[in-house]
């Protein structure tokens, strides 16, 4: 998405202290999304240039450790690095009837994403308080 002219970008900890603010009063934020819309509305009240992308606004709340991510997948090649924050991914494996390795999961050690059973690419992110 491009940027408009006069556009700023907040710093990290402005959109992490307007999460907090936004986050009390809810449970739960179903959709990226409906993430970014939310913290560009707060940050329209206290800068009204002030703008922020989807990616950067997951990126940022990934940062907030009593924040927790949920990610649904879908179908998709198995990626090298975790889809939701780009850290590496721990296999999960398991023997076969033949006795070899075989991975039946991914798990992010940093933001918690898990994908199993060719279910790697992530669908949706749901963000809990």
């Amino acid at each position: 998405m491009p940027m408009n002219k006069g556009s700023k970008i907040p710093k990290k900890e402005v959109v992490q202290f307007i999460l907090k603010d936004i986050l009390k009063g809810k449970k739960e934020i179903f959709t990226q999304k409906q993430l970014a819309e939310i913290i560009k509305q707060n940050l329209k009240k206290v800068e009204p240039d002030y703008t922020i992308s989807e990616k950067r606004a997951r990126s940022v709340i990934l940062e907030m450790p009593d924040i927790k991510i949920l990610v649904e997948t879908r179908k998709g090649k198995m990626p090298e690095k975790c889809p939701s924050c780009g850290h590496s991914l721990k296999k999960i494996y398991t023997k076969n009837l033949k006795g070899r390795k075989i991975v039946i999961g991914l798990k992010c050690t940093k933001c918690g994403y898990t994908g199993k059973e060719g279910n790697w690419i992530p669908k949706r992110y749901i963000f809990k308080l």
